[in-house]
């Protein structure tokens, strides 16, 4: 085993697994039940969706008819075990998804199987058989007593073998905290063909196929005393590990990602795991994937699963680089740098940018941070001006108490000034068109401070207009000038309605329809009807398209196809399930075009955004009404080829072909809309649980940009769509923003429009208009209700009633669990470890404190109780937090239950958190 790049001996891994996906061919340990098609079905019967069933040739072989082909286990009796995996030895014709569900019990509506107890996993077609391992944690069920194999739904198949196995070691341990090699025992490879095995001075692990996870012995953890896996590690090569998880009561597993720094040096890797939902009660097993690259040495000198952080203070630069995008020479431009902590808390931390001659620092050049914890990435910023234009190469040295320095550079470009008069108005569009309609997703979520909270950890995702108000006319005039400069035609934007109520409309009606150069960007409806169930009917759809008929199609920058008004539709299936059936949507489809005619327009052009996953889906799309499909996203085959909710952008590139390849094969009539994307990583939302597309760049976007410029050419396609320009939480996005400036933007203009004399990329300063930012939301830390009518954010359930007045907040209680709840919280735990309520109350009882944080939702784990004076004079409760081990990190919200049962009075003169 190498060690080669500083690796340390401990635990090493040759990583070569893949969870659920093709296995290595090896002997297992203990076959607990298995089925060889070598003359037999075995038991094994076709269901749906199925034809040539039949066993021949030592196999039984079929092929898939539609999406959804059905074979069906004999009844047996097995014990189940939480280290139980399901190995199944296919050949396939083509590379497509299959599933396989269990069940312990025959009873129930599908025989006692259910969307509970299932897993989908990846078949690879080609002309050899492969192994497929399955690991579906079924334990909770406490036995199984049928199996239902979905082959892939396309295609042939042929199936060997069915089989179960356990391969884990016998026994379990009380421990949670490992060093390794002396710790090592019980510790065994999920997928591995070999291993672990001791080896000098380390536990040597070597596997055959891709991404290895190695698993623990049987646990006995509490999930809720214990939300951090805490690893030292050295990683050689990869962008990301896992973390998995089994409950005792639950089926399944879940995972979280973390990324890596894949430079062979020790490093801490503290997982906050607790906003899991599996990791609730006791954890029996945790599992660790420590890379997903195939070819990476990892050394791994411990673990634990801890109540807190482990692991000595270690800095890293997570973003250093320009604050605004585009940058002049000889005027102000902004630097900025995030740092994180992995480990301990960090103290008296510096930070002091160098830069070259001809560049001036404007302010002091070291920035300072009392505190930096592993909850809280924070970030300082510099003001610079360069006397001349082209790159600036710039560096920074970060310090702290205790702990190695760590330094970053970055190459700033500054621009010569534009030579342009200063303007009231942005200036007038000059468009830039191709041979194709460019058709991008616009996401209107970004009216109020409130939405740009979670993004400010992220300073590398800052628009080039600032935290801007959506709202705001001017700013659309700008995301308008940028947009048919850079060849796009129209917007097709998130649009919200339920049964009547509309929200998220302030840029479309306030923004754009008032803005002046709308006459330039052409937009459609994307009705995003992800609505609760049942709020579908004939009425409501009656409703819906009479406003798009009254207030949207008359517009003459509404965007039509074949000279009709096009909608655009994400949950068609939703409509479908709400009215009734396929037939009663058509009838309701048919309905519109009828209303569209009627107020004299040629009828409306539906275009589906989902439930086109199949020829059967398409051709009911088709007969509902709808003529053309597309997607938000076009990431999906990656992902299942990577196994993973972290993956490159470059296989996103990768595999957009044949994503495009298989949608027009299916199409079965309809209209494929190629969807070129935009990435995604969605931290700011999700944080641990966030999907993460890694590696997106200009370069790279611009490469999706150009195959699919080439295959709508070669297609003969008019319209290629482009994911959403602006979610800037998911993290799909090509608006100019602070990394990349206009880099996207002109890459997508390479690519889809000929060669010119482009009009230069103009910002707000150039013409002497912005700032757009809205204005910082106050760190707010007491509330005192002293104005009459105004709860100070704070929202309550239906199980009180209350009033502010007086100086208080008084109220009642009518139910079993009242609630008070204040959001939007940005408190650092550590720095306000106290909270007073003053509160006076009718009767004696128990009341209770919850609180959120980035990381965690409120709970019982979450929460401190308190009892209650009941004698109707007021009382200072005052908690201490600093010894709740779930007081940490960013806390975003607190819920205040003034009681737990009905007719209890109440009064509260204030709420205050302190240091």
């Amino acid at each position: 085993m190498s060690t080669q790049r500083g690796l340390s001996p401990a635990v090493s891994l040759v990583l070569f697994v893949v969870l659920g996906g093709p296995a290595a061919p090896s002997e297992p340990s203990h076959v607990d039940v298995e089925w060889r098609f070598d003359g037999q079905m075995r038991g094994w019967v076709a269901g749906g969706h199925l034809a040539d069933v039949a066993v021949r040739d030592a196999a039984l072989h079929g092929r898939a008819t539609d999406h959804d082909p059905i074979l069906l286990g004999p009844v047996f009796e097995l014990k189940a075990t939480p280290t139980q995996s399901v190995e199944v030895k296919m050949r396939a014709s083509e590379t497509a998804r299959a599933e396989l569900f269990w069940t312990e019990t025959l009873d129930g509506t599908y025989g006692g199987f259910s969307q509970e107890k299932y897993q989908a996993f990846s078949v690879e077609g080609g002309p050899q058989a492969q192994v497929y391992r399955v690991h579906p944690f079924w334990h909770a069920a406490g036995k199984i007593v049928r199996l239902r194999l979905d082959p892939p739904n396309k295609g042939q198949f042929a199936i060997e073998w069915i089989r179960i196995v356990d391969r884990a070691p016998a026994g379990s341990t009380s421990a949670a905290a490992w060093t390794f090699p002396v710790d090592g025992k019980g510790w065994w490879m999920l997928n591995g063909s070999e291993g672990p095995r001791a080896g000098r001075n380390q536990v040597v692990l070597r596997q055959t196929v891709p991404d290895g996870v190695l698993m623990s012995p049987r646990l006995q953890v509490v999930a809720e005393e214990n939300p951090f896996v805490c690893i030292r590690m050295a990683v050689s090569a990869g962008k990301s590990g896992r973390i998995l998880c089994v409950a005792e009561h639950l089926y399944g597993c879940e995972s979280a990602s973390f990324a890596l720094r894949p430079d062979g040096k020790m490093h801490n890797y503290n997982v906050d795991i607790g906003a899991l939902d599996k990791w609730r009660g006791r954890v029996i097993l945790i599992g660790i994937q420590p890379s997903d690259a195939p070819d990476a040495d990892v050394a791994i000198e411990s673990i634990e699963i801890a109540d807190d952080v482990r692991g000595p203070t270690e800095l890293e630069v997570a973003y250093f680089g320009r604050v605004d995008g585009v940058n002049r020479a000889d005027r102000p431009a902004g630097v900025t740098c995030q740092l994180t902590n992995s480990g301990s808390d960090a103290a008296d931390v510096t930070a002091t940018l160098q830069v070259p001659d001809g560049v001036e620092i404007l302010g002091p050049a070291t920035q300072t941070i009392d505190k930096l914890t592993f909850f809280r990435p924070k970030s300082v910023s510099w003001q610079i001006r360069s006397s001349r234009a082209g790159p600036v190469d710039v560096s920074l040295r970060v310090a702290a108490s205790g702990c190695p320095a760590v330094t970053s550079a970055a190459r700033m470009e500054f621009t010569p000034p534009r030579d342009i008069p200063y303007s009231l108005h942005v200036p007038e569009p000059q468009p830039v068109r191709g041979e194709f309609d460019i058709a991008a997703f616009y996401f209107p979520g970004w009216h109020d401070m409130s939405r740009w909270q979670p993004i400010l950890d992220f300073p590398m995702r800052r628009p080039v207009l600032g935290w801007y108000d959506e709202a705001n006319p001017q700013c659309a005039d700008w995301q308008i000038k940028w947009a048919v400069e850079h060849g796009i035609t129209c917007f097709l934007v998130d649009w919200y309605w339920s049964e009547g109520h509309r929200q998220l409309e302030h840029w479309l009606h306030d923004a754009y329809m008032k803005s002046k150069h709308k006459s330039h960007l052409k937009w459609a409806v994307m009705w995003a009807n992800h609505n609760r169930p049942n709020t579908h009917s004939a009425d409501d759809w009656k409703n819906v398209t009479k406003y798009w008929i009254d207030n949207y199609f008359t517009m003459p920058e509404y965007y039509r196809i074949d000279g009709r008004p096009a909608v655009f539709i994400w949950a068609p299936g939703n409509i479908r399930h709400d009215v009734g059936g396929s037939d009663e949507a058509a009838r309701l489809y048919a309905l519109s075009q009828a209303m569209a005619k009627e107020a004299g327009f040629a009828g409306i052009y539906f275009v589906a955004m989902s439930a086109h996953e199949s020829e059967a889906e398409c051709r009911t799309l088709r007969s509902e009404g709808y003529e053309a499909f597309t997607s938000y996203h076009g990431f999906q085959l990656a992902e299942q080829k990577a196994g993973s909710d972290r993956f490159p952008f470059d296989l996103v590139v990768d595999t957009a072909t044949e994503l495009w390849q298989k949608a027009d094969q299916r199409s079965n009539g309809l209209l494929y809309m190629p969807i070129v994307d935009t990435g995604w990583a969605s931290e700011p939302w999700h944080r641990s649980k966030a999907r993460v597309i890694t590696g997106r760049t200009p370069e790279n976007f611009g490469q999706l940009c150009r195959n699919a410029r080439d295959y709508a050419r070669a297609q003969g396609k008019r319209i290629v769509v482009v994911g959403p320009v602006n979610e800037w939480g998911e993290g799909s996005y090509i608006e100019p923003y602070a990394e990349h400036g206009f880099a996207d933007l002109d890459q997508l203009r390479a690519a889809f429009c000929p060669p010119g004399d482009f009009p230069p990329n103009l910002i707000p300063s150039d013409v002497g208009l912005g700032p757009y930012d809205l204005p910082q939301r106050p760190v707010k830390t007491f509330w005192e209700f002293d104005s009459a009518g105004d709860k100070g954010d704070w929202g309550t359930n239906g199980d009180l009633t209350c009033t502010v007045a007086d100086g208080l907040l008084s109220g009642t209680t009518t139910g079993g669990d009242p609630l008070l709840q204040v959001n939007g919280l940005d408190l650092e735990a550590c720095l306000h470890p106290r909270v007073t309520i003053r509160m006076r109350s009718s009767a004696s009882d128990t009341a209770q404190l919850f609180w959120g944080t980035t990381l965690l939702a409120p709970s019982e784990a979450n929460s401190v109780r308190f009892q209650i004076h009941g004698d109707g004079q007021f009382h200072d409760y005052e908690l201490d937090l600093s010894t709740k081990r779930t007081w940490r990190g960013v806390i975003v919200s607190l819920r205040l239950d003034p009681a737990n049962r009905p007719g209890v009075q109440f009064a509260i003169d204030h709420i205050r958190v302190t240091r």
